[in-house]
């Protein structure tokens, strides 16, 4: 089908029904009637032979085809957007624009404080949100998604496949103990981490670098329990005889009297953060600006710059580092 004969304010009407499921509300987010509304649904189930929204109950919900048009709607929709406005350039003070990144709840605590700061300083009207990574789909891309992210903050190590990226932050891991751990006392031993009982993190149960290690060390360590946030480790190991391994930036915040930081007895590859973003988004300069607000931020963290500082708004503003090429994958240690 030529799309020279397609009417592209269909495709506004088609994102605004999926996201409100609701003609009245939908007609509302675009300034159109209800029956204007109710006629443009009517020719988009013309076109894809299907009905979209159907009625369950007092409510609306989207047919499988619907769910599927869901995600491809709104990204054709900022395409649109980022076409017709590439021209006019970007003013943060007018951009009332809410940005997506996802992040683990490791990320979002330690680089959220200073994004929020720099969100702020640089514009009085954007918005953003960060949403937990989902772990069946780190990189948000999957087709059920309501709208795709912005940005995705990952470990290097854990590059999305097609994506450039660039890089934010390093941390090092460590343990946490019960301070009250007799087991403890003098410090780690590869031969306590072995024998003590572990917490670890779901997404990394399988991949777990100190467990890896030490089954290349000929023991077998005990990961007992497993949970799905970093910021429960703490929480777990707090009173107990187990150990966790986190991320030093993270274990600064939250250690404690009741808590002690150690070393682990041998080297691990660090954890280097870095914002990846889809192809498409390169050349936005709105997105431009978002990518140097998160790199600004960053810097802000490992003290580049101290908080009164102004956090980079240009977007030919040095990055914090190199860019990477997408779909190649880095090795822990770059």
């Amino acid at each position: 089908m030529r799309t020279a004969s397609i009417d592209l304010n269909l495709l506004a009407a088609l994102d605004a029904l999926l996201a409100e499921r609701n003609v009245t509300r939908a007609g509302r987010r675009l300034g159109l009637s209800q029956p204007a509304m109710s006629e443009a649904l009517a020719r988009l189930r013309r076109h894809f032979g299907d009905q979209l929204l159907v009625r369950v109950g007092n409510n609306y919900e989207l047919t499988p085809l619907g769910v599927g048009l869901r995600a491809t709607s709104a990204a054709a929709m900022q395409l649109v957007e980022q076409t017709f406005t590439a021209a006019l350039g970007f003013d943060p003070a007018s951009c009332e624009r809410e940005f997506v990144l996802l992040a683990s709840d490791y990320a979002a605590a330690v680089l959220g404080p200073p994004l929020m700061r720099a969100l702020r300083q640089a514009s009085p009207v954007a918005r953003l949100r960060l949403d937990q990574l989902p772990a069946d789909d780190p990189a948000g891309t999957a087709p059920g998604r309501p709208r795709p992210p912005d940005g995705v903050v990952l470990p290097r190590s854990l590059a999305p496949a097609g994506m450039p990226g660039t890089t934010l932050f390093s941390d090092r891991w460590v343990c946490l103990a019960a301070a009250d751990n007799p087991a403890v006392r003098g410090g780690l031993t590869v031969e306590k981490l072995a024998a003590l009982p572990w917490v670890v993190h779901q997404d990394v149960r399988a991949h777990h670098p100190v467990l890896a290690d030490l089954r290349a060390r000929g023991l077998s360590p005990q990961a007992r329990f497993s949970v799905g946030g970093f910021h429960l480790l703490p929480e777990l190991v707090r009173g107990t005889d187990h150990l966790c391994l986190i991320q030093e930036r993270l274990a600064t915040r939250v250690a404690g009297p009741e808590l002690r930081v150690l070393e682990v007895p041998f080297d691990l590859p660090p954890v280097v953060e870095t914002l990846w973003w889809d192809p498409a988004h390169t050349h936005d300069p709105s997105h431009r600006w978002l990518r140097d607000l998160v790199a600004g931020a960053a810097r802000e963290l490992t003290g580049e710059f101290g908080p009164g500082a102004p956090p980079n708004q240009s977007c030919k503003a040095r990055p914090p580092a190199r860019t990477l090429s997408p779909g190649k994958r880095r090795s822990p240690n770059d």
